[in-house]
């Protein structure tokens, strides 16, 4: 037997076990896909499962490309975005910590990067899961989430690039797939329109990976590729056809990531010291304040205003994107806060979006209670 089926039938199993102890609880399955890797992956041949969970990074970042799509940025209005500048400045503010902590610009502009973006896949997952699509503060939160795919997808090709013609290459191939979703988009719908389902999975498929390859191999991060590449498919109109289509490899190659992710991560905060810590703490609550904000500029109530501040506490795909990044350009600073950022979000903010609503519920009632004592 080869060893992939043996190491794809252990990390099917540990998904299984995540996957069951969160079962009866509601809650989403990722954190415990982290936990499981993180306590059990040790007994994981990791490299065995390739490529399989780099395959999950990419359909996962595509899947966020077609959420962002060119129809979403239209519907962007001036509150969101007020919101969604409130947030950004959580980028300049976590270079600024990097600079404190010794890096250079490079490294600082990681680190700013890594602590600023919120996970669009997670957050999104766990909005639908908890039925609060329709809530006031999901509509600011969706927005400000596609606001900020926008911002870390430009970062990534300033920073993925190798060089100079690295870069350049890249904000034109990125250019170049944008016209294409723009201007493209209703000749090439009427054309996918005819094909069969299997046809569009496979061509898909080809697209993503091809895609990746292509700004992997011009020195550009493969990730906005993916992500382009979701961009380019929703300005063709088939977002929802392709979430029905991936949706389940997506998921299976997503729940292998996150569980490598915990796998991999000891090996990698085995060297990580206080000072890793500490930027891992301020990164995770920098966002909280100007989150709070954001949203009060957004017209949210009090108590809505918390919940969006807690909904954009997890991070995940771009950070860990990000994070590969700063280790491959010999940051392991930024890399260890970045998966440790990714280990405590996750967990933490699915907790504190399932049970939000119940605590601030409950504190807002007993303030009510208290006040005609004291008068």
């Amino acid at each position: 037997m080869h060893p992939s089926v043996e190491a794809f039938g252990l990390a099917a199993a540990l998904l299984a076990l995540g996957a069951a102890l969160v079962h009866r609880t509601g809650f989403p399955p990722l954190p415990a896909y982290l936990l499981v890797g993180l306590v059990l992956g040790g007994r994981l041949h990791v490299e065995a499962l390739e490529p399989l969970p780099s395959l999950g990074l990419l359909l996962l970042l595509f899947s966020v490309g077609l959420e962002f799509g060119p129809d979403r940025l239209g519907q962007l209005s001036q509150r969101v975005l007020r919101a969604g500048f409130w947030d950004a400045l959580a980028l300049p503010l976590g270079a600024g910590l990097g600079a404190l902590a010794g890096l250079d610009w490079r490294g600082a502009l990681l680190l700013g990067g890594i602590v600023y973006a919120s996970s669009s896949a997670v957050i999104v997952k766990l909005i639908l899961d908890l039925r609060r699509a329709t809530s006031p503060e999901s509509e600011v939160v969706l927005g400000v989430l596609v606001f900020e795919d926008l911002v870390v997808a430009v970062l990534l090709v300033l920073l993925g690039g190798q060089g100079g013609v690295g870069l350049l290459a890249g904000v034109g191939l990125a250019l170049l797939y944008w016209l294409i979703a723009r201007w493209m988009g209703p000749l090439l719908s009427r054309a996918v329109e005819g094909f069969s389902n299997e046809l569009v999975l496979l061509a898909g498929a080809a697209f993503v990976s091809g895609s990746a390859a292509l700004f992997h191999t011009i020195g550009a991060s493969e990730g906005v590729g993916a992500f382009l590449c979701g961009v380019v498919a929703a300005g063709l109109g088939l977002r929802e056809r392709l979430e029905h289509l991936f949706g389940p490899v997506r998921d299976l190659g997503v729940a292998l990531f996150f569980l490598t992710v915990g796998a991999q991560a000891l090996g990698l905060l085995q060297g990580a010291g206080w000072l890793a810590v500490g930027l891992a703490i301020m990164g995770l609550l920098l966002k909280l304040p100007l989150n709070l904000w954001g949203a009060k500029e957004a017209g949210l109530s009090p108590k809505r205003q918390r919940y969006a501040a807690v909904y954009l506490l997890p991070r995940g795909e771009f950070n860990l994107v990000l994070g590969a990044l700063a280790l491959q350009g010999g940051y392991p600073l930024a890399a260890q806060v970045a998966v440790m950022l990714v280990l405590v979000s996750i967990p933490l903010g699915s907790v504190l979006m399932r049970y939000a609503p119940d605590w601030f519920g409950k504190s807002r009632r007993l303030a009510s209670s208290e006040s005609p004592r004291q008068a």
